[in-house]
């Protein structure tokens, strides 16, 4: 119980001691190079509990390519901290305020190292630890979420197939994922690319499973100026529409006097990234890189900020037409 609630206090750290199976924990990196080029870094674990398969991996997602290679490492390879977020898998680290690499196969390869300059992590607090708020005391939910950085300033090279990235001046973004299984469908968008530099969002909702129910949880954080307005379901904040028309989504959430409007363009670009089934981890989750996020944030009849990205990461998985139906409960 002790190393459970230490676990909730750093949504950061690895929380697969003593978890039982089937778990998954996964730590998506996003990093951009000044020009655009997008890559996505995952490193992470799986343990079935339907066949003897536990193993570590690091997924890479070249969102200029579409293609997504997934490295496989022992079980044995693994190594994370449970108080920090401190993972290495062979010969690759990962940290809170850095990544290196050297992966090295037949057909593909990557290697260098990326410093995260003045990361912006959802803030923990007893009361809040972290962006599931109260829910993540809850020891029953299949799938918790962690922000670790909304937005930073990047420093580093990488050689990836024998090209050379520069990502100094870039920007980079970090989340998380852990537990027994993804939700059944989500939408989700990020982009920290808008017109000002100042402004990162993050948005997801998901059909999330309690106690014999189904609900539409979402968490949405709107860093702009250094202050993050948070529109989540355990701050009673209000959906007021969402739909989806097959290419774009309009997303309106209102919190108490605060209105954001966020509309999404789906991207011309997808990987399939994998992600935790039964007995392994397998292709399912398209991901864009290359989707369109407006967002307008009002208070009272006042616009805050308005503003548009064109590097907006973004997934659409499951019977989003039940999604919409639970969203749209009033």
């Amino acid at each position: 119980m002790i190393n459970r609630i230490k676990g909730i206090r750093h949504p950061e750290a690895y929380h697969g001691d003593n978890a039982g199976t089937p778990f998954f924990e996964g730590w998506y990196h996003k990093i951009v190079t000044k020009s655009g080029h997008a890559i996505v870094i995952i490193p992470g674990i799986y343990c079935s509990k339907k066949v003897n398969n536990h193993f570590s991996f690091i997924m890479i997602f070249d969102g200029l390519s579409g293609k997504v290679h997934f490295e496989r490492f022992q079980k044995d390879d693994f190594f994370s901290k449970t108080d920090s977020y401190n993972t290495i898998i062979g010969g690759n680290k990962f940290f809170s305020d850095g990544i290196s690499l050297n992966i090295k196969t037949e057909d593909f390869s990557i290697s260098g190292s990326i410093d995260f300059i003045k990361t912006h992590p959802w803030p923990v607090t007893i009361k809040e630890p972290g962006c599931m708020g109260w829910y993540a005391y809850l020891p029953i939910m299949e799938c918790y979420h962690g922000i670790l950085s909304m937005d930073h300033e990047l420093s580093g090279e990488l050689i990836y197939n024998g090209d050379l990235l520069d990502f100094n001046k870039g920007r980079g973004y970090i989340e998380k994922d852990w537990g027994k299984n993804f939700p059944t469908s989500w939408i989700w968008v990020q982009s920290n690319h808008f017109n000002n530099n100042k402004i990162s969002l993050s948005a997801s909702i998901a059909r999330i499973p309690l106690l014999g129910t189904r609900f539409a949880g979402f968490i949405v954080g709107l860093l702009y100026q250094g202050e993050l307005y948070r529109f989540t379901t355990y701050r009673s904040a209000k959906i007021v529409e969402l739909t989806y028309d097959g290419s774009n989504i309009n997303w309106v959430i209102e919190q108490k006097t605060l209105t954001l409007f966020i509309q999404i363009e789906i991207g011309k670009r997808a990987g399939i990234l994998f992600a935790p089934d039964e007995k392994d981890m397998v292709k399912k989750v398209p991901e864009y890189l290359d989707s369109k996020v407006s967002i307008k944030l009002m208070k009272n009849n006042s616009t805050i900020v308005e503003d548009s990205s064109d590097l907006a990461a973004n997934e659409i998985v499951g019977d989003i037409e039940n999604l919409l139906e639970l969203a749209n409960k009033h």
